[in-house]
């Protein structure tokens, strides 16, 4: 389907079960931020997100506060005002946007970690309300969590050895931790962290995931190679956000007809990513 209808069809539909990907999130919470940039506005909704997250921490999930009235509602009723628990997984959830989300839907909101290959590993209770992890582990699980050895495989293994071991755990290649609060917290991908040529290691998907928040950004895709001192972004633009900023920026002019417009509009880009790894 066509992701940009996403809203119009959440609305239709009315859900009360919201399963969810940290990209659709981010998106939401960076348009929600864009629009309250002005630094009152700004100040006033991150007030309204602590006094939410405190109620609801407290186990009132009420929808009738000052801060439902005047921010929250008209954002929930987007996607249909019916909503009675969010799921989020597939990767790790900025602790800033899992708390704006929590203090939105006010409702049970729960991140969880899992793998194709094993089912759910860990999942949040309901009555959890900590962001930035994913919950303990499910009854029929074990979970061990290894030292990343800064060698590397000694040997080439078979797949099947190299995917479980001799004690039977299943090699995931997450990085993680467990919190004070015994839960699990995932970090990385060991697989996804690799070494440059001046010995610096990257996280791609942590990169991907802080560019991928610009409005301006469709995909983001960076690769590194070990031989190379730096690693490179390949960037597929929103086009319908980028005419909608030309549009109330007045900026027409900047159009993918000519190379001048083509550098004005990769500046502007830039500027926006720099600030969004700042």
């Amino acid at each position: 389907g066509n992701t940009n209808k996403l809203i119009n069809e959440f609305n239709d539909f009315k859900p009360n079960l919201l399963t969810m990907v940290p990209r659709l999130l981010n998106k939401l919470y960076d348009t929600v931020m864009s629009e309250t940039s002005q630094k009152d506005h700004l100040s006033k909704s991150k007030v309204a997100i602590q006094s939410k997250l405190t109620e609801i921490r407290k186990g009132n999930f009420s929808c009738d506060t000052i801060w439902d009235q005047q921010i929250f509602n008209q954002i929930r009723s987007m996607f249909g005002n019916k909503i009675e628990r969010v799921v989020v997984s597939s990767a790790p959830l900025a602790l800033e946007v899992a708390d704006f989300c929590r203090a939105v839907f006010s409702c049970t909101f729960i991140e969880c970690y899992g793998q194709t290959e094993c089912i759910m590993g860990c999942w949040q209770s309901p009555n959890d309300t900590q962001s930035r992890e994913t919950g303990i582990p499910t009854p029929v699980n074990h979970i061990k969590l290894i030292d990343i050895p800064e060698m590397g495989y000694l040997k080439d293994e078979a797949k099947t050895h190299a995917t479980i071991d001799d004690a039977g755990w299943l090699r995931t290649g997450d990085v993680g931790r467990w919190t004070t609060n015994n839960a699990m917290q995932i970090i990385d991908r060991h697989k996804n962290i690799y070494k440059l040529s001046q010995g610096e290691f990257i996280a791609p998907e942590k990169i991907e995931g802080i560019y991928g928040r610009s409005q301006f950004i469709s995909q983001v895709y960076v690769y590194g190679d070990s031989l190379q001192n730096f690693p490179i972004a390949i960037v597929l633009l929103d086009d319908d956000f980028v005419q909608k900023w030309t549009a109330e920026n007045d900026n027409d002019s900047i159009v993918l007809d000519t190379d001048e417009s083509k550098r004005q509009l990769t500046e502007i880009v830039l500027k926006d990513m720099i600030e969004k790894g700042k």
